[in-house]
């Protein structure tokens, strides 16, 4: 497989086309807005004036654009033309049935145009096809970007993808609660990078559980009871002190 075809402009088609020209595949860029992918490093063409048959087609789009974007290319290129989307919540079954081969492809990482990830072979590459030869493909394909791949099908992408939301986006908001609590009291919010640092490194693929620390893995109520009160101004955060310090004892009780 040498021509992949990259449909869309968002923060994952910036990672996919560079980490797959250095892979030495010739890629190129379509995109509704090629004023604003202007100085990408990539060749970019209108889909219609695609004049070569891609070995892959991917789609780099928002969920709720895979459909769409999938009828669209049905209107260009044949039913053996495999074509797979970026998601980790949608199933491949949102690309449109015109395609014998459908797949999907999904880094999990965090990632933002302009911020360039210095370590994809570290980066783990999840992928899924409704048929062998497409499963090779990406196989070979997610093999020579990382040493890190997961063959995983629709529902257990879908649960990782959900696990990713809780240790990574949720996780991500707690830290802005604690810049909240911080910038309130005249406090620096990096007193508490190293402990978030250490917190994260100490995960070795264990249940996290076992680590825990903290006033409710302790029983410790009167300190739990003194946090709540200095939460008062914040009703919202109260409830989740709560109920996460109960969900903690109750998994330490296990």
């Amino acid at each position: 497989m040498q021509e992949i075809l990259v449909i869309g402009a968002g923060n994952l088609s910036w990672h996919l086309v560079q980490v797959l020209q250095q892979a030495e595949y010739d890629v190129t860029l379509v995109t509704r807005n090629p004023d604003r992918v202007a100085d990408w490093p990539v060749r970019i063409q209108p889909l219609s004036e695609i004049s070569f048959v891609p070995d892959l087609v991917v789609l780099a789009v928002p969920d709720d654009a895979i459909h769409q974007a999938s009828t669209e290319l049905a209107n260009y290129f044949s039913p053996e033309v495999p074509v797979i989307h970026t998601s980790g919540a949608t199933p491949t079954a949102m690309i449109n049935s015109h395609f014998a081969h459908r797949g999907a492809l999904w880094p999990i990482r965090s990632l933002r145009a302009g911020e360039p990830v210095t370590d994809w072979k570290e980066l783990p590459l999840v992928y899924h096809a409704t048929d062998p030869a497409l499963t090779q493909v990406l196989a070979e394909l997610t093999a020579k970007l990382s040493d890190e791949t997961h063959l995983l099908d629709d529902a257990q992408r879908a649960k990782l993808h959900l696990a990713a939301v809780f240790s990574n986006n949720f996780v991500t908001w707690l830290y802005e609660i604690s810049h909240q609590l911080c910038t309130e009291s005249d406090i620096p919010f990096s007193v508490l990078l190293p402990i978030i640092r250490n917190t994260a490194l100490k995960q070795d693929g264990v249940a996290p559980r076992l680590s825990q620390t903290g006033a409710a893995a302790r029983g410790d109520q009167a300190t739990m009871n003194r946090h709540l009160h200095l939460l008062a101004s914040h009703p919202e955060y109260q409830q989740l002190y709560q109920e996460f310090s109960r969900m903690i004892s109750a998994g330490i009780d296990r």
